[in-house]
C-alpha cells in the first residue's frame, strides 16, 4: 500500500481541533500525479486533495476480482466493473476513518445517483443534512444510510456533493463519532480540493 502523507510528531500536533485528531498534511507528489493521470484518462476536471489526513493509504485490491481502489483513479479499469468507465473513483483509509471520492461524467441532480454511481437502484435514498459553502463553492451535505444504499462505498458516510459545469463531485468520510464531526472533516478536506484539468 502506498503511504500518502508523512509528518514529524510536532506537525501532527498542529491541527484544527474540529478535525478530530486528523492532521491534514500536503499530499504526496504521487497523489498529485495520480490526479493528473486520472483527469487525462476521464477527459474532464477531477477533484484532487492537495492536503490529506496523516497516514492516508489507498484501499487497494478489493475482493477476488482484483479491482484495485486508489485514493483517486479512473473507474472501470483492471478488474473493476466496466460500467464505471468515465467515472472517477477513490477509496482510502486512515487508521481511524475511511474516505471516498467520486466524480460523474455528467451532471446529476439525484444525490443517490452520485453516491451509488452506475450501481444506483430505484430504492436508493440519502438524507440531505444542509447546504454549506467552502471557499466559493456551494455544496450539499448528505448522509448515506447503509440500508438504502446497499453496496455503495459511501454507505454510512457524510458526503459533500456539488456540480461544476458538466460534472458532479462527491467527497466524504465515514461517520465514526457524529454527523457534525464528520461534516467538519469533510469541510476541512474540501478546503484543500482543487479541480485538476486534463
Amino acid at each position: 500500500m502506498l503511504l500518502l502523507a508523512l509528518a514529524a510528531p510536532a506537525q501532527l500536533r498542529s491541527h484544527r481541533p474540529e478535525t478530530a485528531g486528523l492532521a491534514f498534511l500536503p499530499a504526496s507528489s504521487e497523489l498529485l500525479a495520480a490526479c493528473r493521470r486520472t483527469a487525462r484518462a476521464v477527459g474532464y476536471p477531477v477533484p484532487c486533495p492537495t492536503k490529506v489526513p496523516h497516514g492516508l493509504t489507498e484501499t487497494g485490491a478489493n475482493g477476488p476480482s482484483g479491482c484495485a481502489l486508489h485514493v483517486i483513479g479512473p473507474g472501470g479499469i483492471g478488474g473493476c466493473p466496466k460500467s464505471w468507465r468515465g467515472w472517477v473513483v477513490g477509496s482510502s483509509d486512515t487508521p481511524t476513518n475511511h474516505l471516498v471520492i467520486t466524480a460523474s461524467p455528467r451532471p446529476l441532480q439525484s444525490y443517490a445517483r452520485v453516491v451509488n454511481g452506475p450501481a444506483w437502484y430505484p430504492e436508493a435514498r440519502v438524507k440531505p443534512l444542509r447546504w454549506t459553502t467552502v471557499g466559493l463553492t456551494r455544496m450539499c451535505a448528505v448522509f448515506v444510510p447503509q440500508g438504502t444504499n446497499d453496496g455503495s462505498a459511501f454507505a454510512n458516510h457524510v458526503v459533500l456533493i456539488w456540480t461544476v459545469g458538466r460534472h458532479t463531485y462527491g467527497v466524504g468520510f465515514h461517520v465514526v463519532k457524529s454527523l457534525r464531526q464528520t461534516l467538519l472533516l469533510d469541510r476541512e478536506l474540501a478546503r484543500h480540493i482543487r479541480l485538476v484539468r486534463p
